[in-house]
């Protein structure tokens, strides 16, 4: 029962620790918004960046030239088949794209910011191939509640030391990236 108890107290101390370094994770504008996997959640990152007067650029084939003019990298994660159709590329030009970016990202530095607003309808294997590439190299994670019921992005966090942030609805992500950027100078 004492060993239970210590376990449980040693999980909480853990989450408590990296919900408050989660919420200290702190990065610069302007941004880039790009999808990884070309799943249409990159359009609601953008909606909610407009709303909240933050200063980025969104292009959902976002080549790794176009981080220049920007300090941060924000990867909208997740596959869809019709997404890719619609671009006129296949799950592997996308990959090789996505992992251009990251490559050129790390290379300069630039904070690269995660987020998984599709919930459950972008798990599987395609969407799971660009959410584990994606996620990996963040620096931050943000991610829709349900769309982790398996873990899956928790221990990736865990196993990297990621910070993660954890949101109930896709429009909480707006009050997620006030916190991250603040507010327009």
């Amino acid at each position: 029962m004492k060993k239970s108890i210590s376990l449980l107290l040693a999980f909480g101390l853990i989450l408590s620790v990296t919900v408050l370094f989660a919420g200290d994770f702190k990065a610069e504008q302007p941004f880039l918004i790009t999808a990884a996997g070309q799943s249409p959640e990159g359009m609601m990152v953008k909606i909610l960046s407009q709303k909240a007067g933050l200063k980025f650029q969104y292009d959902k084939l976002a080549q790794p030239d176009m981080l220049k003019a920007n300090k941060t990298l924000i990867l909208v994660s997740g596959g869809s088949t019709k997404g890719l159709g619609a671009a006129n590329i296949d799950k592997d030009q996308e990959m090789k794209r996505v992992k251009s970016l990251i490559d050129t990202a790390k290379k300069a530095k630039m904070k690269i910011v995660t987020m998984h607003l599709g919930g459950k309808k972008r798990r599987g294997s395609l969407s799971d191939e660009f959410n584990q590439v994606a996620a990996e190299n963040a620096d931050y994670l943000v991610v829709l509640k349900d769309g982790d019921e398996d873990g899956f992005f928790k221990k990736i966090a865990d196993g990297k030391k990621i910070p993660l942030k954890y949101i109930d609805k896709i429009l909480n992500a707006k009050d997620v990236l006030i916190s991250i950027f603040g507010a327009e100078k």
